[in-house]
């Protein structure tokens, strides 16, 4: 079967695709000038800036404050509103969360000892399970850098007892990978979602004291990576539910899908 490519369609596709990076861009930028913010503060405005522009387009990001205040400050309508976001993770999380840093410590090692050697690194762990004590972890991270060095430019190595395999392609910068072998990730239940919600909901009388002026405050909660402690959408679930949160959404990273549940 051939397929025929309607190149007015895929230009039009182009000139969306750069009008949205631009259009968050301007939504971004002001808050990453403003802050020296770590690496994941600045992923968390990313996703914040990618949500308010999905939601209203003319919604800014004005504000990354510190507690008690929510996570971010947006103005809307000439209105501040607080918008408090979390991440919705299964009880195991920390198990996996305890490997990426090590992982994400073993590639700031790599890229200070081979900075000119770009790759693209995918580890495998045994059993999807790594357990060491805080005083282990530096060690452990120039071990993971020094093989995956090695890996890359086909010398010889012994893999550790921890570790499956190592897979290395050329890249155009460093990044280093976790490779789940159990990585599907299960449904969100009602259940979970209302749990996270009214431990949040806990925090709103200090949102309240904070030095601004809130017309209201918002939650959103994050769910949808590829890895096991995350969760999917489940079509068949009632996700609707009230809370004294004036407004609370659900968005998917993967799919990047917005669901207003109150």
């Amino acid at each position: 079967m051939r397929f025929e490519i309607n190149i007015e369609e895929l230009k039009k596709l182009i000139a969306e695709s750069n009008i949205e990076k631009d259009e968050l861009g301007k939504i971004i930028n002001p808050i990453l000038g403003k802050y020296n913010l770590k690496k994941k503060e600045i992923l968390e405005v990313c996703q914040i800036a990618k949500f308010v522009h999905r939601i209203i387009s003319d919604i800014q990001i004005v504000d990354k404050p510190k507690p008690p205040a929510p996570d971010f400050i947006i103005k809307y309508d000439d209105k501040l509103i607080g918008l408090e976001h979390t991440r919705i993770l299964t009880k195991d999380a920390p198990r996996y969360l305890k490997i990426v840093s090590l992982l994400d410590y073993a590639k700031e090692i790599y890229s200070e000892k081979y900075p000119k050697i770009n790759v693209n690194a995918t580890i495998s762990i045994k059993n999807d399970k790594l357990d060491y004590k805080q005083n282990e972890k530096a060690a452990l991270a120039k071990e993971i850098a020094d093989l995956v060095y090695a890996c890359h430019l086909n010398k010889n190595f012994v893999l550790p007892e921890f570790i499956n395999k190592i897979r290395t392609t050329k890249h155009s910068r460093i990044t280093f990978n976790y490779s789940e072998k159990n990585w599907e990730s299960k449904y969100l239940t009602r259940e979970r979602l209302i749990e996270e919600i009214q431990k949040k909901e806990k925090k709103i009388n200090e949102y309240k004291k904070s030095k601004f002026d809130l017309s209201q405050i918002w939650l959103v909660l994050l769910i949808g990576s590829l890895n096991s402690v995350s969760y999917r959408l489940n079509d068949k679930e009632n996700y609707k539910t009230d809370s004294i949160f004036d407004r609370v959404y659900l968005k998917t990273d993967f799919d990047d899908d917005i669901i207003r549940i109150k």
